[in-house]
């Protein structure tokens, strides 16, 4: 028994004419050919609900077959591009949540919770996303606002290592000469006119 049968008579034509002028097999159904068949089970719910069931079993197997298509498409590296990367207000709200407590220890935990995801699925997307890990981010941010402090502050670094939430100056000095190739003092040296 075909899909077509299941919608015939019950205000089924659009999406009969939707099932027939998909071109490609693999592709999933639309949105509206899956609605349709819940809203003539609906219709007909306290008549048949036996044909009511039906359409119901229908549109819950096409929203399987996209589902498992789409989890399938998930495990394959590189497969769909985009797949695995943050929404635009999950890069916003991640970006915002990091630079706001850059003074302060900042846990994978907490900016996966942010976002509603998995520690693991958050690493994964924000490293397709932001081209890197989350642990060099978070070291790179510290870095430019370390900058911006010595550029616009005549603190000790020291105090501008507490302040971009490094442990010590000493930590501060080798995290900033791994990301910008030089000590914090001659860069200060050098950048201030």
């Amino acid at each position: 028994m075909s899909v077509v049968h299941f919608i015939e008579g019950v205000d089924g034509i659009q999406a009969q004419q939707q099932l027939e002028s998909r071109s490609a097999p693999n592709r999933p159904p639309p949105l509206t050919v899956v609605t349709a068949f819940l809203d003539a089970a609906l219709r007909l719910w306290d008549e048949d609900r036996f044909r009511a069931k039906s359409q119901i079993k229908v549109a819950a197997a096409m929203l399987r077959d996209v589902a498992a298509g789409d989890a399938a498409q998930a495990l394959i590296p590189g497969s769909a591009p985009g797949s695995c990367t943050l929404a635009r207000w999950q890069a916003r709200m991640v970006k915002e949540f990091i630079d706001e407590s850059l003074d302060s220890r900042i846990r994978l935990s907490d900016c996966a919770s942010k976002v509603r995801l998995s520690n693991s699925h958050f690493s994964r997307a924000f490293k397709t996303t932001f081209g890197t890990t989350v642990c060099r981010y978070i070291r790179s941010r510290r870095v430019e606002r370390a900058k911006q402090l010595m550029l616009h502050s005549q603190q000790p670094l020291s105090q501008i290592a507490l302040a971009c939430g490094f442990a010590d100056q000493a930590h501060y000095c080798r995290v900033f000469r791994d990301v910008v190739g030089t000590s914090p003092n001659t860069w200060r040296r050098q950048s201030l006119p």
